[in-house]
């Protein structure tokens, strides 16, 4: 509580005034850290200390217990990293910055060793302790030697002159170093090491080998392993891993890819929805070569991947991303053309939304149940554009569907949340759904057939006046 309400009189009486050398002293001031409660006022205040260089005349760097506890204080960086406040987390940034100034190797170690490894906070801290722009060259050093450190490769399974190649991706590439570094063998088991800073470490590393013909060819045999790090979701390990097969097209063509189509189609399938726009966009063009280097004997099962990405990339063409919504048309037409369905091609090349998603309907009905499927989870996206346009598809998809109840009653039980969504628009589209479905419901109980002027449901007085 007192940690709380005074945290600079708190923090100042432990760093200054109680005993260093104590096991109590060091016990309350990991309480702090840990405490959820009063590790953000700590932490804020600790960035102010560090700013000023002393506290009590003693300079930061002096402070004991801040030498010996950085594991604890890494610790509690993540923890409120991770409640996304904009203010308090380029606060902690800072702090991780100055810690690094202060005291690099234990930062540096304490992030391989004492944070979750597999964590894309954990990431985050790491890769702006090494950005380009930041890293001093005494970071630089630290690393070197860390990367050697017996603990630290015997934790990992690796020698210390193997794991001390590491040292070079984060060097500048001359010549001498990208001949060093090209070492096939020693990467492909580094890729299989459950750590995201290091893998990031390997995949920065395989990035600049990638961008020249001769190392890219040292390592095409090397793209399974590489495809397996798309698992991880992170954004960082993601954009590195799809560069990769970026520059190793761009060097040794399309086919090179041709070993790993159809499972690396299904790998990017599942990033057309990631969180970044960088990854939504990459994986969407990447997506197109895939199809373009699949040999004659795999398109039966490469057809099977284009229709689950249709639905998909008929949404991301309003992503609000513009180069992701270009990418999305872009992709879609090449899918059209692939299936050679010339009807989504002509609606796709005039990027005719409307018409695009009654060809899906007319064109492969009995995928319907599937699109429907797939709407569903377009109803809880972040970006309005994306739920608008999963309503409007679910609108239109009822005239073709079977109108089970169980897909009835699931449909209902995403749309009356969206009664209350914040945008207006969508509000209205799913009372409108609602109204749509509870309709087609009682028409079906009474024997009537379905209403064909029910297609243009918007805009139809049953329900436009939840429009006006």
């Amino acid at each position: 509580m007192l940690a709380c309400q005074f945290p600079r009189n708190v923090l100042t009486c432990v760093l200054t005034h109680l005993p260093q050398n104590d096991s109590t002293t060091l016990d309350m001031w990991k309480s702090m850290l840990s405490s959820t409660r009063s590790s953000e006022r700590v932490l804020e205040v600790l960035f102010l200390v560090f700013k000023m260089g002393t506290l009590c005349g003693i300079p930061t760097a002096e402070l004991d217990l801040l030498h010996l506890t950085v594991p604890e204080i890494l610790g509690s960086i993540p923890r409120n990293l991770k409640r996304r406040r904009a203010s308090l987390q380029e606060t902690l940034f800072s702090l991780l910055d100055m810690l690094t100034r202060h005291f690099p190797r234990d930062v540096l170690m304490s992030v391989l060793t004492h944070l979750p490894q597999c964590d894309s906070t954990t990431l985050d801290i790491w890769e702006s302790l090494l950005a380009p722009a930041a890293t001093s060259e005494r970071v630089l050093e630290e690393l070197c030697s860390v990367l050697q450190d017996q603990q630290l490769c015997m934790t990992f399974n690796f020698t210390t002159v193997d794991f001390g190649l590491l040292r070079l991706t984060v060097m500048r590439p001359t010549e001498e170093i990208l001949q060093e570094l090209c070492n096939p063998d020693l990467f492909q088991m580094f890729l299989k090491i459950k750590s995201l800073p290091l893998l990031w470490l390997v995949l920065r590393g395989l990035v600049l080998l990638s961008e020249r013909p001769e190392t890219a060819r040292e390592i095409r045999a090397l793209l399974p392993d590489i495809m397996e790090t798309l698992q991880f979701g992170n954004v960082h390990v993601t954009l590195n891993a799809l560069n990769i097969f970026r520059n190793m097209m761009n060097h040794l063509g399309k086919m090179v890819l041709r070993p790993i189509t159809l499972e690396l189609a299904d790998k990017l399938l599942h990033l057309f929805n990631h969180v970044s726009g960088e990854v939504r966009e990459s994986s969407i063009l990447l997506f197109q070569d895939v199809m373009e280097a699949v040999v004659w004997w795999q398109k039966g099962k490469m057809r099977k991947n284009v229709r689950r990405g249709l639905l998909p990339l008929l949404f991301r063409n309003s992503d609000e991303t513009s180069s992701v919504a270009e990418a999305a048309g872009e992709t879609l037409l090449a899918c059209a053309k692939f299936l050679n369905w010339q009807e989504l091609k002509h609606q796709a090349e005039k990027r005719n939304m409307v018409g695009i998603r009654e060809c899906l309907l007319q064109q492969d009905r009995k995928r319907v149940d599937k699109y429907l499927q797939q709407s569903l989870l377009y109803l809880r996206d972040s970006q309005a554009a994306m739920r608008q346009e999963a309503l409007s598809f679910i609108g239109l998809a009822w005239v073709y569907w079977d109108q089970s109840e169980e897909m009835r009653k699931k449909i209902y039980s995403v749309l009356h949340p969206l009664e209350r969504d914040s945008h207006p628009t969508i509000r209205s589209l799913a009372t409108s759904t609602i109204l749509m479905l509870r309709y087609s419901r009682q028409q079906a109980k009474s024997g009537g057939g379905r209403l064909v002027e029910l297609r243009c449901w918007p805009c139809n007085p049953l329900f436009r006046h939840k429009y006006d």
